[in-house]
């Protein structure tokens, strides 16, 4: 799981390095309203593309996962079929939402422009499908970079030629798409036939098993994006720019649960219910990763945010260092609202993620409406974390219930906490005497050996976290379990699953 994670990792970060490099571009050459008007367009485009995904790729791996050679090939091509529909239908509802609220009219240009990619990157991720269930990870990753090289040198020409505005930067997303959906379309040709398929009763199966995942989709995305949407109708263009700038810091970061829930739901899926250890060695896993990766992430960005946002994106934006801070802890909260959800999916357990996901949209909407007129962004990032961390007890709650997937390993967590205090507090009192980016590495590098020492997932520190436990920690998870288990042990008369 950590090979495929660490190839999606490296991918996305790649990605991740050339985009943030682009943002600061595009940040430089707009106003603050303008730059505020283009994180709008993306943030309905997000919204809309999110609900349009309908999670139908978690049902559909399952067929692929376990059809012959040629099947799979006739499954994908049927799905790429309905991805088709949905992206030409999401296109229609971006701009019927853009014309009605009446935004201004280089927002609804720009809509129709960076708009194409619901359709491009629609029918992309259903070719994407097979790469999953086949754990082709590493072309994946590799499509990915591809596209944004694409997009990268596209922005940094334009910004050369003195024409920046709404409009260009719209149309590099779109080409960085169609990149992408020529690599995916032509690695996948090599292997497997695919044909376009327009299947109506096949696609009522899907959808119909997906119903709840779908309706879930729908309103995780509402409730995790709808902020930005909120800050442009009851705050300024400003706001909505600040904001966007903090949530560059919360999406860089979001590159990490799905490298690794990706392959550990392909796994969790080929593990239940005739191998309940593998299945719960893939949970754990999966579960401590994230929390390694959430618990450094929150101790460095939380001492350092200020200096990473002046020097990323000017002056101007220093104040959006506090908002970032909350976003960041609302991603890493969502890293295992994440897992969670991808968990209930592997074992069919569908119906709690809807439920969850509309008690989330109801509590954030009326936060952000109680928030932005008094807070303007530090409001909608205090509802971002107050939401995701009510979510994440809801689906908690849920994966507690699947059989054998308990004691977590709340000892391992808490050594990562552990480390992650450590860290903190190092970069803090560091912060104060030394140049920041020294301090920051003092402090990575803190929490890493803190890490490794602590043995968070046994015997070996870092090293064990590369793979499954081997023959010579198995004594060290059993103790482990055994203290989870102490732990997890009911109080006399206390029936309740958690």
């Amino acid at each position: 799981m950590l090979g495929g994670a660490g190839v999606l990792v490296v991918g996305r970060y790649v990605v991740a390095a050339l985009a943030w490099v682009g943002s600061i571009i595009v940040v430089r050459q707009l106003t603050l309203d303008q730059f505020g008007r283009l994180t709008t367009i993306f943030a309905v485009l997000g919204i809309v593309g999110f609900v349009a995904d309908l999670r139908l790729s978690r049902i559909v791996l399952r067929d692929v996962i376990s059809a012959e050679h040629d099947e799979a090939g006739r499954i994908v091509g049927s799905y790429v079929g309905l991805r088709l529909v949905i992206g030409l239908v999401s296109y229609v509802i971006a701009m019927a939402w853009v014309l009605v609220v009446g935004y201004p009219s280089d927002v609804v240009v720009g809509t129709a422009v960076a708009g194409l990619n619901l359709i491009v990157l629609s029918v992309a991720f259903g070719i994407v499908l097979l790469f999953e269930a086949r754990l082709w990870l590493r072309p994946l990753a590799a499509g990915n970079v591809f596209g944004q090289v694409i997009q990268f040198g596209m922005t940094v020409a334009i910004a050369a030629s003195g024409v920046a505005s709404i409009l260009w930067f719209s149309g590099v997303v779109v080409a960085n798409g169609v990149a992408v959906l020529l690599w995916v379309f032509v690695v996948a040709r090599r292997s497997v036939r695919l044909q376009l398929g327009f299947d109506a009763a096949q696609w009522w199966v899907w959808m119909r098993e997906a119903a709840p995942l779908a309706l879930g989709a729908a309103l995780d995305t509402v409730y995790f994006r709808i902020d930005i949407v909120m800050l442009s109708m009851l705050d300024t263009d400003r706001a909505v720019a600040i904001y966007g700038v903090a949530y560059k810091f919360s999406d860089l970061l979001g590159a990490v649960p799905l490298a690794v829930a990706i392959p550990a739901l392909t796994m969790m899926i080929a593990a239940w219910p005739h191998d309940p250890a593998r299945f719960r060695g893939t949970f754990r896993h999966a579960l401590i990763l994230l929390t390694v990766a959430a618990m450094g992430a929150c101790a460095g960005f939380l001492v350092f945010a200020e200096p990473l946002v002046s020097i990323l994106y000017g002056e101007r934006y220093e104040v959006a260092a506090d908002a970032a801070r909350l976003l960041v802890v609302g991603q890493s909260l969502h890293f295992f609202t994440l897992l969670a959800f991808s968990t209930l999916v592997a074992v069919g357990r569908n119906r709690l993620y809807p439920i969850a996901m509309l008690a989330g949209v109801a509590l954030n909407v009326g936060l952000n409406v109680a928030l932005i007129p008094e807070y303007s962004y530090l409001g909608s990032g205090w509802a971002t974390v107050v939401t995701e961390s009510m979510v994440l007890v809801v689906l908690g709650l849920g994966v507690a219930r699947i059989p054998g997937i308990r004691p977590f390993p709340v000892v391992a967590m808490a050594k990562c906490a552990l480390a992650g205090v450590l860290a903190a507090g190092v970069g803090w009192a560091l912060f104060l005497v030394i140049p920041w980016y020294v301090a920051a590495a003092v402090a990575a590098s803190t929490y890493l050996a803190a890490v490794h020492v602590l043995a968070v997932n046994g015997p070996g520190g870092l090293r064990a976290l590369a793979g499954a436990p081997r023959d010579d920690l198995h004594g060290y998870v059993a103790l482990e379990t055994v203290v989870e288990e102490e732990i997890y042990r009911p109080s006399p008369g206390d029936s309740s699953p958690g």
